[in-house]
């Protein structure tokens, strides 16, 4: 993309108020203008580093201390983001001046507001609808099996993502709810890790049905079993919900099987 003076500057401005100097920002500068462009439910740090992970005992080494997202680069893309915004605002004819809109602090005006819901505070805010593309890879704790004929884990965790369509979101706290099972061969993972780890996937921007088959091919890969079950159910879409339709009761269930799960023709 082309940014022109006019906006450089607007952007100059803003990384300097926040490091207090421009010392870094042509580096981090340069490294935003190659940052390559990717999917909505994809994550920045997958695309650079193109990994798959084979050997689970090399994930933190790898994945977890690189950095290939600096907080600065972050910031430009924030601050880019947030002058476009505005302009899109602005052709909407909304009163930036109002108490309610204008910038009260640095990018938090109604349009860095917004910039910020769908990018996270920085390279490491983990809140926020769309953090997931920008921050990087919980690590996920793996235990050894030493139970050959372990049952069947099934762990249920909360889901909240946005629809890939309106950017709207979609998520288990209406009444919806979402189970990752899975039968272990080699490792058992840790539980609480599973919750972060759908976190980290379901902050993007998803159609449910490819959120659901990406977690079930996930856990496969991280736990190394084919024997893969994942079920998003009941869960309630804003872009159906608050506008179009405008269904009160609608909501979505989907599926994944894979292995004894898709053999036996399981469902919860």
């Amino acid at each position: 993309m082309e940014i022109n003076e006019k906006v450089l500057n607007y952007v100059k401005e803003k990384y300097k108020a926040k490091f207090g100097s421009l010392e870094n920002f042509d580096k981090d500068y340069q490294l935003y203008l190659e940052m390559p462009i990717f999917k909505a439910n994809q994550n920045i740090h997958e695309v650079l580093t193109d990994y798959s992970k084979k050997d689970l005992a090399d994930v933190e080494a790898r994945y977890v201390k690189q950095d290939n997202l600096r907080y600065g680069v972050h910031f430009i893309m924030r601050a880019l983001a947030t002058y476009y915004m505005t302009e899109v605002f602005e052709a909407m004819k909304v009163d930036l001046e109002d108490p309610n809109t204008r910038e009260n602090a640095l990018l938090k005006s109604t349009p860095g507001r917004v910039v910020k819901m769908w990018t996270g505070a920085d390279s490491e805010d983990d809140d926020e609808l769309g953090s997931g593309r920008w921050v990087k890879e919980p690590y996920i704790s793996c235990f050894p099996n030493t139970d050959d004929n372990h049952s069947i884990i099934v762990k249920e965790v909360d889901v909240v993502s946005c629809c890939s369509h309106h950017f709207l979101p979609f998520s288990t706290f209406d009444g919806g709810k979402a189970i990752i099972a899975y039968k272990p061969k080699d490792f058992v993972l840790g539980i609480s890790k599973l919750q972060r780890y759908t976190n980290w996937v379901a902050r993007r921007f998803w159609l449910q049905e490819d959120l659901t088959k990406h977690l079930g091919e996930a856990i496969k890969r991280i736990a190394k079993t084919e024997d893969v079950y994942i079920k998003l159910e009941g869960l309630v879409h804003g872009c159906e919900k608050f506008r179009g339709a405008k269904a009160c009761n609608g909501n979505l269930t989907t599926e994944f099987k894979s292995g004894w799960f898709k053999e036996v023709d399981y469902t919860m």
